[in-house]
């Protein structure tokens, strides 16, 4: 009978310590993960957000971790409230066609109240864009497409007005910095 005792109480200690590993793990990850700060990024040097793209952040720009994965080209920054995010991905279309399907995933989004109509925009490098500016209820933003060489550059900036108003100057000229090389 002292075996049976012994054995249990192996068995007892040994699901407990499972029990508390996956609690560590459940629990405890989230919660470093949440305590990481986001990265102050250089407002000098240009930030690579894919394969083939990068930008020169605006300055006090922070890396929203959590929204950003170069791996699938997209980067997100905040800027004082304000939302700036940058995707490079593969697209077989044309400028206008890219500036379309912005349009048309912007126009879905809840409280969008009016999209202008796309202007031409040029790139500090010379890429060729378009340029889109919206308004919602309590926020105000833009779009920006490029295309070269069948890689697409959308950047978004949005938040609430006071903030896109104040940092306007310096978000244009970081969207105006993005660089596509050519695949080879």
């Amino acid at each position: 009978m002292a075996g049976a005792t012994t054995a249990w109480r192996r068995n007892l200690v040994g699901s407990l310590a499972v029990v508390a590993g996956v609690l560590a793990l459940s629990l405890g990850l989230p919660a470093i993960d949440d305590a990481l700060p986001d990265a102050t990024v250089s407002s000098t040097e240009p930030l690579e957000f894919s394969g083939n793209a990068s930008v020169v952040p605006p300055p006090d720009a922070t890396v929203v971790a959590e929204q950003t994965s170069p791996d699938q080209g997209v980067v997100t920054m905040a800027v004082d409230g304000v939302r700036y995010r940058l995707t490079a991905e593969s697209f077989p279309g044309t400028l206008q066609q890219l500036a379309d399907r912005i349009r048309d995933q912007v126009r879905n989004v809840a409280g969008i109240q009016a999209i202008s109509p796309d202007q031409p925009v040029t790139s500090a490098g010379g890429i060729r864009g378009l340029q889109a500016t919206f308004v919602a209820e309590n926020r105000t933003g833009w779009y920006t497409v490029y295309l070269r060489g069948g890689t697409g550059v959308t950047a978004v900036v949005d938040g609430n007005d006071a903030g896109v108003t104040e940092h306007r100057a310096e978000l244009e000229t970081s969207v105006r910095t993005v660089t596509i090389d050519e695949l080879t």
